[in-house]
């Protein structure tokens, strides 16, 4: 992957994050504030918590840090996947958004 792609598949996850954010302010009926300044996506939910997706250009990845732990993510094979845990950006995005909403 060169540079530019990488920037198109960022660029491309941050816009699905900021639906995904949407999705479950509505579904949950809920204020969660989104602010993206350029490699930088800052998610704050009511309780102030925050998850902070950004990305590492000179490794190719995508970092999210959580009120629990950090993740590195890898694109291969049309996903974003830990390159720890292997599981999908979504799947860990979802479970921290829904963790950060109860507490």
């Amino acid at each position: 992957m060169n540079i530019k792609q990488f920037h198109q598949l960022a660029e491309a996850l941050f816009a699905e994050v900021e639906q995904q954010i949407d999705t479950f302010a509505e579904k949950y009926d809920t204020d969660i504030d989104l602010e993206s300044h350029g490699n930088v996506v800052t998610i704050t939910f009511e309780n102030q918590s925050k998850i902070i997706i950004n990305t590492q250009e000179p490794l190719l990845q995508i970092w999210m840090a959580t009120r629990r732990q950090g993740y590195h993510f890898d694109y291969k094979d049309n996903t974003w996947f830990c390159n720890r845990s292997h599981q999908s950006f979504k799947q860990l995005f979802t479970q921290a958004v829904i963790e950060q909403m109860e507490h």
